[in-house]
């Protein structure tokens, strides 16, 4: 594939930096993609009619910063791939980070985890529904299911019925019903872009055609509904992963009529409204008129991820099918589990959540008083912090890839933009949660943030 590599001898800038910054943009846009050979030295000197030390430099630097590899005899290769940043990031996750201050990880802190509340709640269940609960099938009324139905979802305003609700292992679980449940190869989905990449690789392998839409086009929705005609909308309403925007009661109103009058599903993916109900923070779920919302909740974030608990409010004539699908996927979810959340449900979630947001609210002033007293708060994506995802511009010639790293060394994670995009970048940015470290952390890794920030944005002014 032919690339056309350009610098502007007229400009001011360094005939070096313009050729690093061309080569380096069109990598992270995808022009040059993975494992892509570059123009050779030789050939880059005769066409941009520089000398040796000019390629050389340029190369140089984007080498030293991971873009690219030299191969003996061969040339140089393009070694980047947005998807680094990905298996990165998963793999630190997935172990705690001895030494680093964790801004990437969406976990409770242990210390929040309801463990004892928890154990009091398995006892119950097997006092009162051994040995029933440790077979595949339910033999009984299933206490979590009336109990989410009679009492949780109507806290949420959301009104159901136990033969419309699947409880499910987990919403990555619930998105992939849901999905079969209605949906066909080639059907038109939308998405926010940037988003939840689970939710978008479960489409792809369904072979669903993808229409990404950036996240500040969302208020011009129904244009593109227009032009696209989808067969449903995939969105995360609250704190939204990983903006950390949310809708207004307003904007999911009028999603619930144009999906009516357009002839459209919306797949709701619910992970931490229950700290905003008591401000008035509802799902989408809960204006749906025309039973045209399948709302995905999961308990992970709020209680302990290894619990895998969740369910899906289906519409009414499609819950046959999740639940169809639900059974061809796992049988059920462990009864055990279910029975022993009924009774935490039920005895101590309230609990729980006046203490978790509690948590929140005082890392979110925290972190918005450390924004401005650092004078960094004119960064930020996410304006309206409600939950507990934030994002910070960067320049779009400054890889967050690079931010990423040079945080990392610093002992600070921190979440690059690659991990949530599934089309080229429009935003350039990182994210972070101030969930799973101390105040003093916070603090601490808010300064290193900063001064990287400035450096990005004083290279971008050169």
């Amino acid at each position: 594939m032919s690339v056309s590599i350009q610098i502007d001898k007229n400009l001011k800038k360094p005939l070096y930096l313009q050729l690093y910054e061309d080569i380096k943009q069109k990598i992270l846009s995808g022009e040059i993609s993975y494992m892509q050979r570059l123009p050779s030295v030789r050939n880059l000197c005769k066409t941009l009619n520089v000398n040796l030390s000019t390629v050389t430099k340029a190369l140089s630097k984007l080498e030293n910063e991971g873009y690219i590899k030299a191969t003996p005899g061969s040339g140089y290769y393009v070694v980047y791939s947005e998807y680094q940043d990905k298996i990165i990031f998963e793999e630190e996750n997935l172990v705690d980070a001895q030494g680093y201050i964790n801004l990437a990880s969406s976990k409770l802190p242990y210390n929040l985890y309801p463990i004892e509340w928890f154990k009091d709640s398995l006892n119950c269940a097997i006092e009162e529904y051994s040995p029933q609960i440790f077979d595949y099938i339910e033999h009984f009324k299933n206490p979590l299911k009336e109990y989410l139905v009679e009492t949780y979802l109507k806290k949420l305003g959301i009104v159901t019925s136990p033969q419309e609700l699947t409880i499910v292992s987990g919403a990555q679980q619930g998105i992939e019903i849901t999905t079969k449940s209605f949906l066909k190869p080639g059907d038109t989905i939308f998405l926010e872009n940037p988003s939840y990449l689970g939710a978008y690789h479960i489409f792809s392998n369904m072979h669903l055609n993808i229409v990404s839409l950036d996240i500040d086009q969302m208020l011009n929705i129904e244009d593109y509904i227009k032009k696209f005609l989808p067969k449903a909308i995939y969105i995360i309403p609250f704190s939204q992963n990983p903006t950390g925007i949310s809708y207004s009661k307003e904007y999911k109103e009028y999603l619930c009529e144009i999906s009516q009058k357009y002839d459209f599903y919306i797949i709701e993916d619910d992970f931490l409204s229950d700290i905003g109900v008591d401000e008035g923070i509802l799902p989408i779920k809960a204006y749906d008129k025309h039973d045209r919302v399948f709302y995905i909740k999961s308990f992970s974030t709020v209680t302990m991820p290894a619990l895998r608990i969740g369910f899906v409010v289906a519409p009414r004539h499609l819950s046959e099918e999740v639940a169809y699908y639900k059974s061809m996927a796992d049988i059920s979810t462990s009864l055990l589990i279910q029975v022993s959340f009924y009774y935490f449900l039920k005895n101590f979630f309230d609990k729980h959540i006046e203490n978790l947001k509690v948590y929140i609210n005082q890392r979110q002033k925290l972190f918005l008083r450390l924004a401005k007293d650092l004078q960094i708060d004119d960064r930020l994506f996410t304006q309206d912090v409600q939950g507990i995802f934030v994002s910070f511009y960067l320049p779009p010639t400054i890889s967050s890839a690079t931010v990423y790293n040079k945080l990392k060394s610093q002992k600070v994670l921190v979440q690059p933009h690659t991990c949530f995009y599934h089309k080229p970048a429009s935003t350039n940015f990182f994210r972070i949660s101030f969930l799973d470290c101390s105040e003093d952390e916070l603090q601490i890794a808010m300064q290193k943030i900063q001064k990287v920030l400035n450096s990005a944005y004083q290279k971008e002014e050169v």
